[in-house]
């Protein structure tokens, strides 16, 4: 037998007269009590048992012939003390809650206003042990009339089948799941007794699947028991997969539709309760599968054919390709064969197919896309400017050809299937080629072009007086033929040469500028570097030192991080016959220098100076300059040669924003301790 326990909620509180115990109903009659009616003024107590007394305290009860209780009538027979006062009766075990009916004489009734309740002692002795969800169960016990619901986890069931003192007999929710029942008990003291065991509800249980490899949409078969508790069917797939409307269903069968998205794998069946089933057995999906390719090598644009099985399971063909290379639209597409467009982007590999469910199939044969490839090049190095030859296969499908340095030609000397030639852009770097094909397809090439040309690093010294030797430093000078100097004065006679370094004499009529170079090929090379005159005076439009300080406008302050300073050095001008020396003995020091005028630097581009290194290694300096204001200006930063002068030009943008004026001007050291330099011809242009 099972085990059951009772939990009592807090006693209502009694119904009282101010005799304190009894229940009042107040005024049932308001006649005097010496007009000879009937009047009840209280009963009680409340909160009596079944076989307790009660008792009914008003005026003229003796003309009481009985008393109706809910559910049973005591007949003054019955009465254990019946005065005109007072009635005392024991409580049947029918007696249910609800107002009490005294039966007078005359044949009058009185009722009271107040209900009459009990404290009813549940006990329940059984339950049903298992329960399907739709059939009955029933609960045994006593005094079972006073059950008022049944509880199952979250639903209450308050109408019953059927209901006596001994049993209750109620369905059980399509809802209900396995777990203790609470039964609700009523009285004045209500009552909650939860069954020791638990109510087992039935699920649903899966014996087969058939066919076990099928098709999306296809019909499956679930046959088990209590099949027809089943609310949804949920298959293993991509997103959710879950089936509500059934073909058919039965308690020992279940028809459902295999969705598009339903994957290989287990079921779960949901019944109305919501407890998840999952099936032992699982379903495979039929899947497309691909036996060839054809062609296996196929221009962009061209339509290949893909041959297999269940290719109408395809919705999606994704190929290796240059961003996203998917196809949706196929030129045609049947269960054996699929016809589809080769996507621009597409580039060679194995091919991904999705199916109806979302499954993805690689192929295990891969694509070849026909592309431009390149052989060979020549000549080998090449000009600009001059034609290259390029050899390969398929060239004919070349739209463009992109050179280091990002000029795109997309014009053709001529253009066949093996070889096309084009002229090399003047602004061509030697590198690998890049084409682009008529789809727009990039190939990235590893033909490298080889495009040697002369350059210059430095010109040395600055500046150099006609008649002197010249030194030009660089790579690849080796196929120099000429120097054309601005002016038009050509070298072609060296005193040295080789591939890093040519020395010449300057031709009298050479002139300050940049130099031009003529390769034993005849192309010229114009460079960025110049030859500075000796003869020329600097382009210098307000000179700050020129042979000495321009007092006139500038001062000589103090300066920091200085060993000694002289502004009218002979040591080593570089033009004239005078200098500014300066010897730091802090890496970084500075020569200072203070503007009369707040506004010098305003209408000028440029601060020019020559400075030459005492070393023979480079050094760094700086200009900077101090705001009326107080701001430090940024640092235009230049390198020093050891043993010659170097022109140095420094924006004045590179100070930033000086319109407010400035108040100092310096030239710094900026990182070598000691460090002797010499400066001369500072200016403004």
């Amino acid at each position: 037998m099972k085990n059951f326990y009772k939990i009592k909620l807090v006693l209502l509180a009694f119904l009282v007269v101010s005799m304190g115990f009894f229940t009042s109903c107040g005024d049932d009659d308001e006649s005097s009590p010496n007009g000879g009616q009937v009047e009840l003024l209280s009963f009680g107590p409340t909160g009596a048992k079944h076989g307790e007394e009660i008792r009914f305290i008003g005026h003229n009860l003796n003309k009481v012939e009985s008393i109706e209780l809910p559910g049973v009538t005591v007949n003054k027979t019955q009465f254990v003390e019946h005065t005109s006062d007072l009635i005392r009766l024991i409580v049947p075990e029918e007696a249910m809650e609800g107002k009490v009916t005294l039966k007078v004489s005359d044949g009058s009734d009185v009722v009271s206003k107040s209900e009459l309740s009990f404290e009813v002692p549940i006990t329940v002795t059984s339950v049903t042990g298992e329960a399907k969800p739709g059939t009955n169960i029933s609960i045994k016990g006593t005094k079972l009339t006073w059950v008022e619901g049944v509880v199952f986890e979250q639903d209450t069931v308050k109408t019953f089948v059927s209901q006596s003192a001994n049993e209750v007999v109620l369905q059980v929710p399509m809802t209900a799941k396995t777990g203790k029942l609470l039964i609700i008990g009523g009285g004045t003291e209500p009552s909650f007794i939860e069954t020791e065991e638990e109510l087992v509800v039935t699920l649903p249980v899966v014996t087969a699947l058939a066919p076990a490899s099928l098709n999306n949409g296809a019909n499956l078969t679930i046959t088990g028991t209590n099949l027809d508790l089943v609310k949804e069917v949920r298959f293993t797939g991509v997103g959710a997969a879950a089936v509500t409307n059934f073909v058919s269903q039965s308690a020992t069968e279940l028809v459902v539709k295999v969705p598009a998205n339903a994957t290989k794998g287990k079921l779960t069946i949901i019944p109305h309760s919501g407890v998840e089933v999952a099936t032992t057995q699982e379903i495979t999906l039929t899947l497309p599968a691909v036996t060839a390719l054809s062609p296996a090598s196929i221009l962009h644009g061209e339509n290949l054919t893909i041959t297999g099985t269940n290719l109408d399971l395809v919705k999606e063909i994704e190929f290796v390709g240059v961003g996203a290379a998917k196809v949706t639209t196929f030129v045609s597409k049947t269960a054996t064969q699929i016809v589809v467009k080769v996507p621009d982007n597409a580039s060679k590999g194995a091919l991904k197919l999705t199916a109806l469910s979302g499954a993805v199939v690689t192929t295990s044969q891969e694509l070849m896309i026909t592309l431009p490839t390149v052989s060979s090049l020549s000549p080998s190095p090449v000009d600009p400017g001059q034609n290259l030859t390029i050899n390969g296969t398929n060239l004919d499908l070349v739209k463009s050809i992109e050179f280091q340095g990002g000029t795109v030609v997309t014009t053709f000397v001529s253009k066949t299937p093996t070889r096309i030639v084009v002229q090399v852009p003047m602004n061509a770097k030697k590198g690998a080629l890049k084409i682009t094909t008529t789809k727009n397809y990039v190939v990235e090439t590893g033909a490298q072009i080889s495009i040697v040309l002369p350059a210059i690093s430095s010109v040395t010294p600055e500046p150099v007086v006609a008649g002197n030797f010249l030194t030009i430093s660089g790579t690849e000078l080796n196929l120099v033929k000429s120097v054309v100097f601005t002016g038009g004065a050509t070298v072609s006679s060296f005193v040295a040469h080789n591939d890093n370094q040519i020395v010449l004499v300057v031709p009298a009529a050479a002139k300050t500028g940049v130099l031009k170079l003529i390769t034993t090929s005849n192309f010229e090379v114009t460079t960025d570097k110049q030859a500075q005159i000796g003869s020329a005076v600097p382009n210098i439009a307000h000179f700050i030192y020129d042979e000495g300080l321009n007092k006139a406008a500038w001062d000589l302050w103090g300066g920091w991080g200085k060993a000694s300073q002289d502004t009218a050095n002979t040591e080593n001008p570089s033009r004239g016959s005078k200098a500014i020396k300066v010897s730091f003995n802090d890496p970084y020091g500075a020569f200072q220098l203070h503007p009369k005028n707040a506004n010098a630097f305003a209408g000028y581009t440029h601060v020019v100076l020559y400075v030459r290194g005492t070393g023979t290694a480079d050094t760094q300096m700086a200009l900077q300059v101090k705001t009326t204001g107080g701001t430090t200006s940024g640092e235009g930063k230049f390198t020093v040669k050891g043993g010659t002068y170097s022109k140095i030009e420094v924006p004045i943008s590179a100070f930033g924003n000086i319109s407010e004026g400035v108040n100092e001007f310096y030239i710094k050291n900026y990182g070598t301790d000691p460090n002797t330099v010499y400066i001369d011809d500072i200016g403004l242009r």
